[in-house]
């Protein structure tokens, strides 16, 4: 029997092969080959191999298997996750309902263990490195060496203080050598695997925020840092290549230099980076939001990008100089003949004296003598950037209809967002829910300001984090929203997973306190505005008892909230059934709301 592979988890090679996970197995299937070669045979209940949930997609993890550079070598996660507590998750396709068992790994709890195998396609053997204890450690960025001779991991602890780049010898599975070490009082964050040059195969570039700032190192194994090569207040947000003969590198990063000024994180530009003296080039010049696509030779550059001015635009540039060569796509807006109003970019006071990027969407009729009801849509959380200068600003096409029906649609990224540099981000550390929550109310201050917002009709909306936001707004502050609808919402840090909720809270036994002041589910009597809360029947990253534990809280103390589920759906509501959210989002805010009375 041919097994065909789960599309989620497969890589394949420029040969063509392919690998998979099957029933938590790993399989490889090759071009003109009837039976696939079998890599595994343990695969079980608790006993996952090639996948990518390993931790759980997280520290920079997007896949679980690895092929080498000749694509005869084959690197693969082993989870065993026998450890773990399992929780169910009720599937009423089926008459009864059945349950679909998950592990879940909660804060302070048991958590997996990992191994990393290399499986040799010519000799069918697989060997499995020593990578020693703890067992619980985070196995995360695996990079091949040029020779395919080591393999590179980094180890990270489990409370995320200490990171190390570990070389493997695959003759024998143990490791040979620490690279490079790095440690944080709060946290470190490993993302971006080692990048080997082609050039000389002993260096690498390295990826770190050490600085405060994500930015490139360039280093030699045989003497270690060769040189920082990017420096300043902006983040490196990706490499996108080499020229022919890597004597510079292109990246996406936030904005810098003359024009910039106070734009930070909302613009992303294209660069070059000498990696023999580190000098950067801008090569993009217009305001936006810019990704790059590098041709083979490393010589010319496809400049994809858009503002709030240019639906979408694609230029190639001279990787060298960023002189333009040819406009090849001149989008047009694609909301002409659309009747919607305009969206605007902002800045503002916040906490700690920081300036925040906000986006405003006003209606297409909008009068500055009327008095407009706001929705707040909010986020606030680390690893996502909702303010952008792109393409209607980042804003999606929900909010233009909110914005028909009569409100203004308002969204500020807080301390603990994406691209404001490293302390901007981990003020949030031990403590989330409070620096986050007095950024968004100075927002609503500024909103109270602007003599067109009627400040007595606000509502506010977030999934996920932004559900954890929207609900600890609607208890922490509740005379400022009328009503709120919080959908997939943390309620309790206590019962989301390890690799996310340690980073960021430490262990519950660790910090008490901080998990004390965020928890939701015992405050509900604070509440005095209107809720709907909204949770995916299956969700399996915010687990629906967070949202029965508040509904508990709520009956225990004579609260009353509003509750639905959306049957089959996970952590969000994607496909067809967007549309059902959507319209239940914008119409229950509509009932309390009331545009234009």
């Amino acid at each position: 029997m041919r097994l065909l592979p789960d599309a989620a988890n497969e890589d394949i090679t420029d040969k063509g092969r392919v690998a998979y996970t099957v029933e938590n197995d790993l399989y490889i299937g090759s071009p003109g080959e009837s039976q696939a070669i079998r890599v595994t045979s343990d695969g079980t209940d608790g006993i996952v191999n090639g996948g990518s949930t390993v931790h759980r997609n997280e520290y920079g993890i997007e896949k679980g298997t690895f092929w080498s550079p000749s694509g005869e070598k084959l690197a693969f996660y082993r989870m065993d996750e026998s450890m773990v507590t399992p929780y169910q998750l009720e599937d009423i396709n089926s008459k009864p309902s059945t349950f679909k068992k998950i592990r879940y790994p909660m804060a302070g709890g048991a958590s997996h263990h990992v191994q990393v195998g290399v499986f040799d396609v010519r000799t069918r053997k697989t060997l499995f490195l020593n990578t020693g204890e703890p067992l619980d450690q985070y196995l995360t960025n695996i990079a091949w060496g040029p020779d395919e001779k080591h393999l590179y991991i980094v180890h990270l602890d489990r409370a995320t203080t200490k990171a190390r780049l570990v070389e493997y010898d695959l003759t024998t599975g143990n490791a040979t050598r620490t690279v490079l070490e790095e440690s944080s009082e709060r946290y470190v964050e490993p993302l971006v695997p080692m990048r080997f040059l082609k050039r000389d195969a002993n260096q690498f570039i390295w990826t770190s925020d050490r600085d405060g700032w994500t930015h490139l190192y360039l280093y030699d194994l045989r003497t270690g840092l060769v040189r920082q090569l990017t420096t300043g207040n902006w983040c490196v947000k990706n490499i996108v290549g080499f020229d022919a003969k890597e004597s510079g590198v292109i990246v996406e990063g936030t904005a810098v230099g003359e024009g910039f000024t106070g734009a930070g994180g909302i613009e992303t530009q294209l660069y070059r980076v000498e990696l023999n003296n580190g000098r950067s080039t801008m090569l993009t010049k217009t305001k936006g939001t810019h990704h790059g696509v590098l041709n083979s030779a490393g010589t010319s550059l496809l400049d994809l990008w858009s503002s709030l001015e240019v639906p979408g635009r694609v230029e190639m540039l001279d990787a060298r100089t960023g002189q333009g060569l040819k406009t090849l796509l001149d989008s047009k807006d694609p909301l002409v003949g659309v009747q919607h109003g305009k969206v605007e970019l902002l800045t503002l006071p916040g906490e700690n004296g920081d300036m925040l990027h906000a986006r405003l969407v006003k209606p297409s009729n909008f009068d500055s003598r009327q008095r407009y009801p706001v929705i707040v849509y909010v986020y606030n959380g680390p690893h996502v950037q909702l303010v952008t200068n792109s393409f209607l600003g980042g804003a999606s096409l929900w909010m233009l209809e909110a914005a028909e029906r009569g409100y203004l649609v308002f969204t500020v990224d807080g301390h603990g967002s994406q691209n404001r540099g490293r302390d901007f981000e981990q003020t949030v550390h031990r403590r989330l829910g409070e620096v986050e929550v007095k950024d968004q109310l100075h927002g609503v201050d500024y909103l109270k300001s602007l003599p067109y917002v009627d400040g007595d009709r606000m509502g506010i909306h977030g999934w996920s984090y932004g559900g954890f936001m929207t609900i600890s707004l609607m208890l922490k502050a509740p005379d400022v929203f009328k009503v709120g609808v919080a959908g997939g919402p943390v309620m309790d840090w206590g019962l989301y997973e390890i690799m996310y909720g340690e980073r960021y809270m430490d262990t519950p036994q660790e910090n008490p306190d901080g998990y004390a002041a965020a928890q939701l589910t015992d405050k509900c009597d604070s509440l005095k505005g209107e809720l709907l809360i909204i949770h995916g029947l299956q969700d399996n990253v915010v687990l629906p008892e967070h949202s029965y534990t508040f509904l508990k809280d709520c009956i225990t103390k004579g609260q009353q909230v509003e509750f639905f589920t959306y049957p089959g759906h996970e952590h969000n509501v994607r496909g067809k059934d967007r549309l059902h959210l959507m319209t239940k989002v914008l119409d229950r805010l509509d009932r309390t709301l009331k545009p234009g009375t």
